[in-house]
């Protein structure tokens, strides 16, 4: 039998069950619904096709398609543990420091979202939020279209299936009864896996008229000039309107490969496609390719005996007293990096620099940075010559996997004395996962298991009047055409 004061508890309990639920269901409907989960064609799929599928699709090099959902779905957690580590898509600069054409790297949003996709399950989608399928060259084709010019290895070279980096060369005449004036470039490999890295060198006749080329100064100090270099990532050059490098008429090309066997025997006979600037369009500024890799400091105080020789040879004159070495004294780049020092010590982290003041105004195009498998970071700024510094860019997880060239959406600008500095880090200890032999004493060399520590830079030198032809645009107001 239930009494009063059992029905009257049981009744409240009731009220406030049933209170409780309704204040849920008012709860509930008041709250907003949740995002549906991100989709691999509507969400996923726009980021792979802009930053991702240049590389992931077949015939390429990287170790995956990604072109559809079949492709991708069995890697979603890899795909999500590399962007957010930002391995991947490579790009490894800090991304806070300047502008960059042609720039692949995912914004924070992007990158939640890819996280977001893998969380939820990794779902297909409706195939109708899918945006079309992007349409690619075979890679053994140009990136920007037929090229007016294809010049090819005639002779190549066999790359064994073991044994140490060799660093052949093979001169092939391209045949230019003229001048003309590039307006893109690519190198295509036969041999991918095994080309570490490839340059093709321009051999200028005697006698050549080189007035305007940029040539004769930085590292370029001989008759020939860097018309591109290869790397993973780094195969084509557009130069925007109005730059170029120029061909000279009789030239010859030096094609110079960096092989690293890989355990499968093949064959290299690697060529090179140029598309000219229409004839009679003459671009306003010569780009040249630049190293910076000028010694000053350490390597006068500490090796000078190497360094006043090396000078001496070079046809400077000193005096038996110099307290210091000629700042814009130029040496043929190895000869001069055989005596610098490069000094990387078993076990530790080290830190060299390398400092070339512009002898000229100058415009600079792109950087990239170049070290081996202890490189770890490297930064380039420039000294203005009221003293004040800038960071142009700084490559803080570099990976030497990677040979990029970052391009300045707007190049700098810079008057004549502005020293361009670059520090390079190097890793030599168990933490640097790239490193082969922490245990290892390394210097400078060409070899992969040697060092390297220098940037490369796209430089077009200007006149004074070109100089201030630039500034005065860059000062002057904008338009604003909702005006």
């Amino acid at each position: 039998m239930v009494t009063a004061r059992q029905l009257t508890g049981v009744t409240g309990l009731v009220f406030a069950i049933g209170l409780s639920i309704s204040t849920q269901s008012v709860t509930q409907a008041q709250a907003p619904a949740a995002a549906p989960a991100p989709t691999f064609t509507k969400d996923v799929l726009p980021i792979l096709q802009r930053s991702c599928q240049n590389c992931h699709r077949p015939g390429t090099p990287a170790p995956m398609s990604l072109l559809t959902y079949q492709d991708a779905r069995p890697w979603a957690r890899a795909i999500k543990a590399k962007v957010t580590s930002r391995e991947m898509p490579p790009w490894h600069i800090d991304r806070s420091i300047g502008e960059y054409l042609q720039d692949p790297s995912l914004s924070d949003r992007e990158v939640a979202l890819i996280a977001g996709w893998v969380d939820g399950g990794a779902p297909e989608g409706r195939a109708s939020d899918a945006p079309a399928p992007r349409v690619f060259p075979a890679s053994s084709q140009w990136t920007y279209g037929e090229p007016d010019l294809i010049v090819r290895m005639e002779k190549g070279f066999k790359i064994p299936a073991e044994g140490p980096d060799f660093l052949p060369e093979e001169v092939v005449d391209p045949k230019l009864t003229e001048d003309r004036y590039v307006k893109w470039v690519q190198i295509i490999p036969d041999a991918h896996r095994a080309v570490h890295h490839a340059h093709v060198y321009v051999d200028l006749p005697e006698g050549t008229d080189t007035e305007g080329l940029g040539l004769g100064m930085g590292s370029n100090v001989g008759n020939s000039m860097d018309l591109i270099e290869y790397g993973a990532g780094n195969d084509a050059d557009l130069f925007p309107d109005g730059t170029t490098k120029v061909l000279k008429k009789g030239s010859l090309f030096r094609f110079e490969g960096h092989y690293h066997p890989y355990g499968e025997e093949t064959f290299d006979r690697m060529r090179v496609g140029i598309k000219f600037y229409p004839k009679g369009v003459v671009p306003k500024y010569a780009v040249t390719s630049h190293r910076i890799r000028t010694g000053v400091g350490n390597d006068w105080v500490l090796n000078r005996e190497r360094i006043e020789d090396l000078l001496l040879r070079a046809g400077y004159k000193l005096s038996i007293d110099e307290p210091s070495m000629p700042t814009g004294a130029l040496i043929a780049e190895n000869p001069l990096h055989a005596a610098a020092l490069l000094s990387i010590p078993p076990n530790s982290v080290v830190q060299h620099e390398r400092f070339w003041p512009l002898p000229k105004p100058a415009l600079i195009v792109s950087f990239q940075p170049h070290m081996h498998f202890r490189g770890s970071r490297l930064l380039l700024e420039a000294i203005h010559p009221d003293g004040r510094r800038e960071v142009l860019t700084s490559a803080t997880h570099y990976q030497q996997n990677w040979q990029i060239t970052y391009k300045y959406k707007t190049p700098h600008l810079f008057p004549a004395g502005t020293i361009l500095h670059t520090v390079s880090i190097h890793d030599n200890t168990a933490n640097n996962k790239h490193n082969p032999d922490p245990t290892a004493w390394v210097g400078w060399g060409s070899r992969t298991m040697d060092e390297m520590g220098h940037g490369w830079t796209d430089v077009a030198f200007l006149t004074d009047v070109q100089y201030k032809e630039e500034l005065a645009k860059r000062k002057a107001p904008t338009t604003d055409s909702r005006q």
